[in-house]
């Protein structure tokens, strides 16, 4: 009797074990394990307000980095050169996130990134850095980024009057004066014929010119005039008033193009950052 009696406990207790306790207990880890996974993903997923012409739409950081890259890069750019523009533009929407402020870039949609060819390489690069920014001193830099140098980038000291941004330093670029359209001529009007150059940066940039008695920067003449750069000189011939301009850009941060030589030559995106920026670290947001 005491055999059976102890024999029928002890099924009783394993079908206990099987059918109550043992999947109370996988629930319990997996709901732990799904609440870790959830909270992660939580912590990653960044949402940031972006104005497009009268209105204003809330997207994904990722979708927002993924749209800005596309529109800024031809879609046969090295995936490092792809990955390095990425964290930069992530860097810069972060920063302006933790600001308050709302973003408006030139973005390419989702289904015109298909359309050209974008898709498969873009999304696997921003896959690669998710969550990625480039920081000094534990704060998100002025992440900034060009089209073509002048032949070196230029000094943020020098262009700010400021040394609040070390990591702006000036870097050689020398294949850049290989690129097409790195230099072009422009034909601008005679008003600006006694139009004088005062002062230039050591990357021979524009930094102040004269017309008149009225002074103006580099950039200033730059937008005003449409040029594709503030390193510039001027030629007074028969013909007319032309501007000569070096590069594509403002000029300082990365230049794309030597970031995509780089990558042709095998640098990894980590390397083109850390030639750019100077003692900057790549962190992940939601650590922060």
């Amino acid at each position: 009797m005491c055999m059976k009696l102890k024999f029928y406990t002890e099924q009783v207790l394993t079908v206990l074990l099987v059918v109550v306790i043992l999947p109370w207990m996988i629930t319990m880890l997996l709901h732990g394990k799904m609440s870790q996974i959830y909270e992660k993903i939580q912590r990653e997923t960044r949402y940031i307000s972006v104005k497009s012409g009268d209105e204003t739409e809330t997207i994904s950081l990722e979708e927002y980095v993924l749209e800005v890259t596309a529109a800024e890069l031809p879609a046969d750019t090295e995936e490092e050169a792809v990955k390095a523009q990425m964290v930069l533009v992530r860097t810069n929407a972060y920063r302006q996130l933790l600001a308050g402020k709302v973003r408006e870039k030139e973005r390419m949609s989702l289904t015109d990134m298909e359309l050209n060819g974008y898709g498969e390489k873009f999304r696997k690069a921003q896959k690669a850095t998710r969550g990625q920014i480039l920081t000094y001193d534990g704060e998100p830099i002025l992440a900034s980024y060009h089209k073509i140098s002048a032949g070196q980038t230029r000094n943020g000291s020098e262009v700010f009057h400021s040394d609040q941004y070390p990591y702006l330093s000036s870097k050689a670029c020398p294949g850049d004066k290989d690129a097409p359209d790195y230099r072009q001529s422009i034909q601008i009007d005679d008003s600006w014929r006694n139009m004088e150059i005062e002062e230039k940066d050591s990357a021979g940039y524009v930094l102040r010119l004269k017309l008149d008695d009225a002074e103006m920067s580099g950039e200033e003449f730059r937008i005003k005039l449409g040029l594709p750069s503030a390193a510039f000189r001027l030629e007074k011939n028969g013909d007319g008033i032309f501007v000569i301009t070096s590069g594509n850009g403002h000029g300082l941060g990365m230049s794309q193009y030597t970031a995509r030589q780089l990558a042709k030559n095998g640098t990894g995106y980590q390397e083109i950052l850390a030639y750019f920026f100077d003692k900057t670290r790549l962190e992940h947001i939601c650590d922060r």
